[in-house]
């Protein structure tokens, strides 16, 4: 459950969340569904009445499983605007800098993940059907702790190999979750020839290592390796994307084509609440060196949008107990949300001070191995994918990639969905075909 840094009520919707947890895994959910409801709608209420300038929803009758996100909806949108008023406040913002300034060293930093680890033993789903990486795929290549996949048959196609960029914050497989839905088998079928860098799980000489190791490093070799002598198609997400940016500006020769999807551009958007947060530590976290625990990062991010993320979720969960094929994609998500990797600890540093405080990418400043670096080194063509309603990072952050390369066959696609749902969304269905198309008209 969410840990929102000064939310009311944040231990007892933990504790509710676990029993929900072990009905989940006892697979008894659908006959404690009524009594956990009437027991959620309580929680709700009571969390309502202690949170300052939120009204108590008037639910009337008891709502019916089935119905919750009917009755309590609009409420729900209401709860989350109080908050994001709250996020955006300097109350706010020195509630983060104040617990945030507990963990800039590596033994606080390793508590604090102990202490949520330990606290979500209670709410962890084991994954539940298909294993997550569910398409066939082939180890190529070993680097430290990264890992580079190819997929599909072994067959060469005639296609430009497409290396797939993930983030370092949380686990590829979100690309291949579900079997209807799936980034990556939605490219295999549209004949593309597709590789995946997963940077695993960071190593102690991990948390060591630089910027230009990843860019020019791990993902150079990889490209290395893909490549075999040729430019490459690049499609980098979220802080991969911005790893991608970074390469196709540094190496524009090995890239043929980039794709960027749900990536920040411009940290410094007004929408940007992560920014506005990060913006407030006057501390590097894990400077160290000494990795970040991925549940911190996961506790962050849910923090950010806690009745949309955390009581909405529940909240549709209930209304679906009847339906085994919504449960299970559900436990796939809760699984993966929460298995977040530890983060190494001076790219976070980098991330955190180059990008989010400095906005590195639109007030200049950037180097790779000692070379100065900027967008307009790209000239090549360019698809940027971005969610409509993302809270992690805003459309505007993704738009303004436009205005930054020099990139004359620039292409937006808008997602009508949230960070994640661009992946797992049945409303980006379309977007593995979209993204083909594209790559096969340039």
């Amino acid at each position: 459950m969410t840990e929102a840094a000064g939310m009311p009520g944040v231990e007892a919707f933990a504790a509710f969340y676990a029993r929900l947890a072990e009905a989940l895994r006892s697979q008894t959910l659908a006959a404690a569904a009524e009594p956990l409801t009437a027991e959620g709608l309580a929680l709700v209420q009571a969390v309502a009445g202690a949170w300052p300038g939120l009204v108590a929803p008037d639910l009337g009758s008891p709502p019916h499983v089935g119905a919750l996100r009917t009755r309590l909806g609009p409420w729900l949108q209401s709860a989350e605007s109080v908050y994001q008023q709250w996020a955006r406040s300097a109350s706010a913002r020195e509630a983060v800098k104040a617990t945030l300034a507990g963990y800039g060293g590596g033994d606080a930093l390793a508590a604090a993940g102990a202490t949520l680890s330990a606290a979500r033993s209670t709410t962890a789903l084991p994954s539940w059907g298909l294993p997550a990486e569910g398409s066939l795929r082939t180890l190529v290549q070993t680097d430290g702790a990264a890992r580079l996949y190819h997929y599909g048959s072994a067959r060469p196609r005639r296609s430009t190999p497409l290396l797939l960029v993930y983030a370092l914050v949380n686990r590829p497989s979100i690309l291949d979750l579900e079997p209807d839905r799936s980034l990556i088998r939605g490219l295999v079928d549209a004949g593309r020839d597709v590789y995946l860098l997963d940077w695993g799980d960071p190593s102690d000489a991990d948390h060591a290592r630089l910027l230009d190791d990843y860019v020019l490093g791990i993902l150079g070799r990889a490209v290395t390796t893909v490549g075999r002598g040729r430019p490459i198609d690049l499609l980098g997400v979220c802080q991969g994307g911005v790893l991608s940016l970074l390469y196709a500006a540094r190496q524009p020769r090995h890239v043929r084509r980039l794709v960027t999807m749900v990536t920040p551009v411009d940290f410094h958007t007004p929408d940007d609440l992560l920014s506005q947060w990060a913006r407030a530590v006057e501390t590097p976290v894990g400077i160290d060196p000494q990795p970040v625990p991925g549940v911190l990062l996961d506790a962050l991010f849910q923090s950010l949008a806690p009745f949309r993320l955390g009581v909405g979720k529940i909240i549709d969960l209930l209304d679906h107990v009847q339906d085994e094929a919504w449960v299970r994609r559900f436990r796939r998500m809760e699984q993966w949300v929460h298995d977040g990797p530890d983060h190494p600890a001076r790219l976070c540093t980098t991330f955190l001070t180059e990008f989010y405080q400095q906005n590195r990418f639109v007030t200049g400043g950037l180097a790779l191995a000692g070379q100065a670096l900027d967008l307009h080194q790209i000239h090549a063509p360019l698809l940027n994918v971005y969610g409509l309603h993302d809270h992690i990072v805003p459309a505007a952050s993704s738009r303004a990639l436009a205005r930054l390369t020099q990139s004359k066959r620039y292409t937006e696609i808008a997602v009508p969905t949230g960070h994640i749902g661009v992946f797992v969304s049945a409303r980006a269905s379309a977007l593995p075909a979209q993204i083909a198309a594209w790559l096969a008209r340039r």
